[in-house]
């Protein structure tokens, strides 16, 4: 999923630092993040947007997550 974030990212002119990480450690390393992008469902509240990310893996609405994506980076 981050690579695949990356990309899009790089392709709308987003500047952005991804990382990759287990669920467990979210809470450990989301400090100074403006979203999290999982490949799993959570129902934790990290104080930060958090998407399902899954569909950048499988590509069936892909086209959806990634304007959530940019919406909530470019606001």
């Amino acid at each position: 999923i981050a690579h695949k974030l990356q990309e899009f990212l790089t392709e709308q002119g987003i500047s952005a630092t991804t990382a990759q990480c287990c669920l467990n450690e979210i809470p450990l390393n989301c400090n100074g993040m403006d979203l999290i992008v999982t490949s799993m469902r959570t129902n934790s509240d990290y104080g930060i947007p958090t998407l399902n990310g899954a569909a950048l893996l499988t590509g069936i609405n892909d086209d959806a997550l990634k304007q959530q994506i940019k919406a909530l980076l470019t606001q």
